[in-house]
């Protein structure tokens, strides 16, 4: 056991190594992060990126804010626009920032000496600061290959800075790709004239493309090519609800720990023909998602379910997934396009095989012509569409 312990440090200390050289090398910019709230990362912008100010280390206000990130972490950020005002609390205390008039006061307006800052309209805040006063909230720094990893974490964290580095290289990687596209300066244009072109005939009217305005939240149900699945949407720098049995979570558990990381959410499919039936196995499901990543499950697909027993299932805490759309039904990409409603959101459900994964590559592609807003199904967000 001793041998086995030796040999696993021995690996992750080379792999610290290894990712030291690789940063030294090929390092993003100074002044470059990368943020994370537990295991669920946070994309990075020009408007979010995080900056130090006299030598203190300011976040954005989202990565404490719940509605944001999905993720309760005891201590949360509610901002009021109309009171100019920023309100750190855990239920016992609470730190007030002023914004218009650079000051801050705690629950018993006792004046503090930290102040919040605003650039354009994102409020940044002392993230050691507020963990070193609130004591439930940790905060990391991790050198990557794509900026500094800054990591806001309480005790439900799953990995360590390490590992989330290892099973979130690839997200990272497209986010500060994506991040380095959206501030680079438009082409100078050149002093060499076109040559004019032919008159041509007007272009005729045309439709528009099936989905065009349209908005979806996708699902794959998990299967044998659900690791392609999750590869492909990393690629597409995409996240999606992922539907498992309870009795396949134990089996994939290395890749259910990676969706997690990932930022996908994770979600139940039940099989029970009644609501004990369902509840039963929604408990197993839970249990096993907490076990194996500290996820908590909120949303579930019970579709052998009547009202009376979808009703029992949301009495208990759990939304409903229910899909308008299966790709099973549709034989290409374009038939799931011409489906689509601009009147609500679209619940389009894949399958993790073969057929599943050909008709998601060409319906991303078909989605990214027609404009289509692709957004990830989150329990808040499909509570909010109903």
């Amino acid at each position: 056991m001793k041998r086995t312990l030796n040999i696993i440090l021995a690996a992750a200390l080379c792999a610290a190594l290894l990712l030291g050289l690789i940063s030294t090398a090929g390092a993003a910019p100074a002044g470059v992060y990368q943020m994370a709230v537990n295991d669920t990362p946070v994309e990075m912008t020009a408007g979010n990126m995080p900056m130090t100010v006299g030598g203190v280390l300011y976040v954005p206000y989202i990565m404490l804010s719940s509605r944001t990130t999905g993720i309760n972490l005891g201590v949360t950020a509610q901002y009021n626009p109309s009171r100019w005002t920023l309100t750190v609390g855990d239920g016992q205390r609470a730190v007030t920032f002023d914004l218009q008039n650079n000051t801050s006061y705690d629950t018993f307006d006792t004046p503090l000496n930290i102040r919040a800052v605003t650039r354009n309209t994102m409020v940044f805040l002392p993230i050691l600061w507020l963990c070193n006063y609130f004591g439930s909230i940790n905060c990391s720094l991790t050198r990557t290959p794509y900026g500094t990893l800054v990591r806001v974490s309480n005790s439900a964290v799953v990995l360590s800075d390490a590992e989330y580095v290892a099973a979130a290289a690839s997200l990272m990687a497209n986010n500060y790709d994506r991040y380095l596209k959206s501030i680079q300066p438009p082409a100078s244009p050149t002093s060499t004239a076109a040559p004019t072109a032919a008159p041509t005939a007007a272009p005729r009217p045309s439709e528009p493309l099936p989905g065009t305005g349209a908005e979806a939240a996708l699902a794959y149900r998990w299967g044998e090519q659900g690791e392609e699945a999750v590869r492909l949407l990393e690629n597409a720098n995409q996240r999606a609800l992922f539907l498992f049995a309870p009795g396949e979570l134990a089996a994939n558990d290395g890749l259910v720990r990676r969706l997690a990381a990932g930022g996908h959410t994770i979600g139940l499919i039940l099989t029970g023909e009644n609501a004990g039936e369902c509840l039963a196995q929604a408990e197993e499901g839970a249990a096993l998602l907490a076990a194996i990543a500290r996820y908590p499950v909120l949303l579930a697909e019970a579709p052998a379910l009547d009202g009376d027993g979808k009703a029992a299932l949301e009495g208990a805490g759990y939304v409903l997934w229910e899909p308008d759309l299966r790709g099973e039904d549709y034989s290409s990409a374009n038939g799931i396009m011409r489906a689509l409603s601009t009147r609500r959101l679209n619940r389009v459900e894949l399958n993790c095989d073969g057929a599943g994964l050909a008709l998601s590559r060409s319906l991303w592609s078909a989605m990214t012509d027609a404009g289509c807003r692709v957004r990830q199904a989150t329990a808040p967000l499909l509570a909010q569409a109903g």
